[in-house]
């Protein structure tokens, strides 16, 4: 006798609860992919409504400053690159760990006239060959309103409101000063 055989040979009402089941996780599904397609379209009007980005490029160990600076360089050459801001920071807190962890945050002004995708591709493409850029621990990329700008400003170029993040406030100027960089780069954002 095949399974077939024998589920004929029961009266339907028996497998109800098959049928119950498969309407729970039916409407299951169907309410966890609504919640998906919600999440997605809040997440695209974010994006669309937000003015600037922040990008945070943790470089691989094995990358050089010369070489990181040199692609921060080549990034902010772009042609659709107008209005931003960023800084180069490091995480050492003594004077034998200076310019360990180097790093580098940017407020971009997203251009008009390119697509976020594009925008993100080309960023991406750049940073490609000092990080990972699928991996948001060294690519991490954010939509920023005007008033998260703002704040960001303030995080970059002052003195930051987390008391341990003060001693490598001080080591970065050393940092700086030893590798000929600003304390800050920027064009129109401030």
């Amino acid at each position: 006798m095949q399974f077939d055989d024998i589920i004929e040979t029961y009266p339907e009402h028996m497998w109800g609860w098959d049928t119950e089941l498969d309407r729970m996780f039916s409407e299951a599904y169907e309410r966890r992919n609504k919640e998906r397609y919600d999440y997605l379209i809040k997440q695209e009007e974010i994006k669309n409504k937000t003015k600037y980005i922040f990008l945070t490029i943790n470089p691989n160990a094995q990358i050089t400053l010369l070489e990181f600076i040199k692609t921060i360089e080549k990034m902010m050459t772009k042609s659709w690159i107008t209005n931003y801001l960023y800084v180069i920071e490091q995480r050492g807190e003594t004077l034998d760990e200076l310019g360990k962890g180097f790093h580098f945050h940017l407020i971009l002004e997203k251009p008009q006239a390119k697509s976020y995708q594009h925008m993100i591709r080309e960023l991406s493409n750049t940073a490609n060959k000092v990080c990972d850029t699928s991996n948001f621990h060294f690519f991490n990329i954010k939509n920023i309103s005007e008033e998260e700008k703002e704040r960001k400003i303030i995080y970059l170029t002052g003195i930051k409101a987390d008391a341990a993040k003060h001693k490598k406030q001080e080591m970065d100027i050393i940092f700086r000063k030893n590798n000929n960089l600003l304390s800050y780069y920027n064009i129109g954002i401030i």
